[in-house]
């Protein structure tokens, strides 16, 4: 394993700790890869460059002229993100990414222990126990591992459980294959724990999905029976699911939508960049929030219509990577996690955005680019 593969797993290591521990330690990555000439070549070497970069330095100068400081911050985390895919691209190979999977999976157990550790601290200290398993709807009152929020945590579960299905067919293992199976059960269990509704509703289409990818047509069928089946559960007894008869979130969300649509009637073209809806609500005293809860009503809302569609370009050309590689055919386990993955964004930003961040962020962007390994040279 060579210094830059190391690197590798050192960022991975990273994505556990607090967002401002893991920019740190990616930018002290990109800036030894920068150093020692890696950084270079491999941007002009990254699919979709052109319109990535581009997206970044218009975000730049529309934060800049609208004063949106918070905004121009998050563009220096595109900026980190962007960069470290570049590296990713060209340091990453076929047994580093095994060994990537297995090190975030095993970093997932003990994030899950801590989330443990703080549910119990939040009963105790709302005079609860910790078996009556109560979920308060307050987002101070829910877990968060080493995260930003129960929201953030809960996606990074989501991918995670999709990594133990990946490991879980390309391990031989029968022992390490029980093993993947019981640290997705742990975290399942864990995410239950973290009250985020949407989080669930992946778990509808990621399974299915994987299982069609990897050419597990039983298992495939017999996984749409049993979704049928809890799904059927889940609408007899809506109190399975944490916080559900809790509507308050979502009338919170129509006030956000209707506040984030007059801001995108007034600046359509080119938003006012990242996190527009946190400085546009309180000039027309809308609701309270830090975003506007759904990813496409955001990107609109944040970007315009022109920053968008610079967004929508670099999507088309990395999923074109993806497609016309041989992933689907030497590897249709990671065509299945890369499938989950996208699926996990498009459901999840149905009423949140939380790739935002380092964590979620980076995890997404390295797994969809992961399909560089399997391009025909």
């Amino acid at each position: 394993m060579n210094l830059d593969e190391k690197m590798l797993l050192l960022a991975t290591c990273f994505l556990f700790l607090p967002y401002q521990i893991a920019s740190v330690g990616i930018a002290c990555i990109l800036v030894q890869a920068f150093c020692r000439h890696k950084l270079v070549d491999a941007i002009k070497n990254q699919t979709g460059a052109i319109f990535l970069y581009s997206f970044i330095g218009l975000e730049f100068i529309v934060t800049i002229l609208h004063s949106n400081w918070n905004g121009f911050g998050n563009t220096w985390l595109f900026v980190l993100v962007g960069l470290y895919g570049a590296y990713y691209r060209k340091s990453i190979t076929k047994s580093t990414f095994e060994k990537m999977c297995d090190l975030i999976i095993i970093l997932s157990i003990f994030a899950a222990i801590y989330g443990l550790y703080q549910f119990n601290q939040i009963s105790v200290a709302n005079g609860r126990t910790f078996l009556e398993f109560h979920i308060f709807n307050s987002p101070k009152r829910r877990i968060t591992s080493t995260f930003m929020n129960a929201n953030i945590y809960a996606m990074v579960i989501d991918f995670v459980c999709v990594m133990c299905m990946y490991r879980f067919v390309k391990n031989d293992n029968i022992f390490c294959k029980i093993g993947y199976f019981i640290v997705a059960l742990f975290n399942f269990f864990v995410l239950y724990l973290t009250g985020s509704r949407t989080a669930l509703l992946p778990f509808a289409l990621i399974f299915p999905i994987f299982l069609y990818c990897v050419r597990w047509k039983k298992l495939f069928i017999t996984s749409i029976v049993l979704e049928l089946c809890v799904c059927g559960l889940v609408f007899l007894k809506p109190t399975l699911i944490p916080r559900m008869s809790d509507m308050s979130t979502f009338a919170s969300r129509i006030k956000i939508w209707k506040t984030a649509f007059i801001c995108i009637s007034m600046y359509p073209l080119f938003g006012w960049g990242p996190q527009t809806y946190k400085k546009f609500y309180p000039l027309v005293h809308g609701h309270k929030a830090p975003h506007a809860h759904n990813i496409y009503i955001d990107s609109i809302l944040s970007y315009g219509v022109i920053g968008t569609i610079l967004v929508l370009c670099y999507t088309f050309v990395l999923n074109k990577e993806i497609f016309t590689s041989n992933t689907r055919k030497e590897n249709p386990a990671l065509f299945g996690m890369m499938m989950c993955f996208i699926a996990i964004v498009l459901i999840y930003g149905l009423l949140d955005c939380t790739l935002n961040i380092v964590a979620t962020g980076t995890l997404c962007f390295i797994i969809l680019n992961s399909a560089c390994m399997y391009k025909e040279k």
